[in-house]
């Protein structure tokens, strides 16, 4: 194994042992330290646009180096070249990976179902730092890498979308149809497929994926929406929680549910409460709006006056019903 790593050229060596690690650590030093935020989004998408062109030539330049063995075989400037070039694609596919996390885990509530998408972005972050393992099972498998590269797209969009201020569903489907269209293109030149059926099966493919992730929405964080503190207590006074508590006793007038909700300078998001008592709804939600650019955040408030007995949920949901926060108390 030794000889065979002598074999190679001292870049790849070099990569191939600390790589990994040297990827990682800058992973979370750009997420513990460089919070670029929502003004960031177009240009991680413009990152992306080249991490893909990239991926693209390096298959077309790669199979004659793909086996240690044929390396004696290729120009020397080749085996120089393709590990650099390799690590500069799969250094961008980590720099808008790690740049999301932040954005996306924000948004989620740690005990809902929406933490699967950011963990999903986390573990391809993860493993993009192993550039070996990412190369063979990614970027060798062009209809993989379009699968990839589609759903960091979409992690993408979605805030970038946030900047023109439309509403969190049509955010959702927009950058959904556009990461779909982008897969398709990726893949019609393996496509034995006459040009009116390509376009069918384009159209085909972005409708299908807007409307299953407009539908999905309530499993998604709702970004660029993020809470900044929530409770429940006895009143609201000056926009600021009194009493703060858990527990109530039985027979309490009323109890409130605070929220302080950030959002983009001049975002407006509506969103409702849901009071849940024992898991079933219980009464109207109050329906309300965020509006974003306030440094402690937007706070809203709601009320729910003699609840009965026994353990209580309330629900922050925007509209189209991704979970916001949640608060739980009990009665007793």
């Amino acid at each position: 194994m030794l000889k065979l790593f002598h074999n190679l050229p001292s870049f790849e060596y070099l990569n191939r042992r600390y790589g990994p690690w040297v990827a990682l650590a800058l992973g979370i030093v750009g997420v513990v330290y460089m919070r670029r935020g929502l003004g960031f989004a177009p240009v991680a998408v413009g990152l992306l646009m080249l991490a893909w062109i990239g991926a693209e030539a390096l298959r077309r330049l790669a199979p004659a180096a793909s086996s240690i063995n044929s390396l004696e075989s290729v120009p020397r400037w080749r085996r120089l070249i393709l590990p650099a070039a390799g690590s500069v694609v799969s250094g961008l596919w980590q720099d808008v990976l790690f740049y999301l996390l932040p954005l996306w885990w924000a948004s989620a509530v740690l005990s809902s179902w929406n933490v699967a998408f950011p963990l999903a972005l986390t573990s391809m972050a993860l493993f993009s730092c192993f550039e070996d393992h990412w190369r063979d099972w990614v970027l060798k498998r062009p209809i993989v890498h379009a699968a990839w590269s589609a759903v960091v797209l979409f992690a993408t969009l979605v805030p970038a979308t946030a900047l023109l201020d439309i509403p969190l569903r049509i955010a959702l489907a927009v950058s959904a149809a556009l990461a779909s269209l982008a897969i398709t293109i990726t893949v019609w030149p393996r496509l034995n497929l006459a040009p009116t059926e390509r376009r069918l099966v384009a159209v085909t493919i972005t409708a299908t994926a807007a409307i299953l992730l407009s539908w999905s929405a309530p499993t998604l964080p709702p970004v660029p929406v993020v809470r900044i503190a929530s409770g429940t207590g006895t009143a609201v006074q000056n926009r600021s929680l009194i009493g703060a508590t858990d527990t109530f006793p039985e027979g309490t007038r009323q109890v409130y549910a605070w929220f302080a909700i950030a959002a983009p300078v001049g975002y407006r998001q509506k969103v409702r409460v849901e009071w849940h008592h024992e898991g079933a709804l219980a009464g109207r939600a109050l329906e309300t709006e965020v509006i974003g650019g306030r440094p402690e955040g937007f706070r809203t408030w709601a009320a729910h006056t003699a609840p009965a007995a026994g353990r209580w949920q309330v629900e922050l949901r925007t509209d189209s019903s991704q979970l916001v926060a949640r608060e739980s108390f009990t009665v007793r």
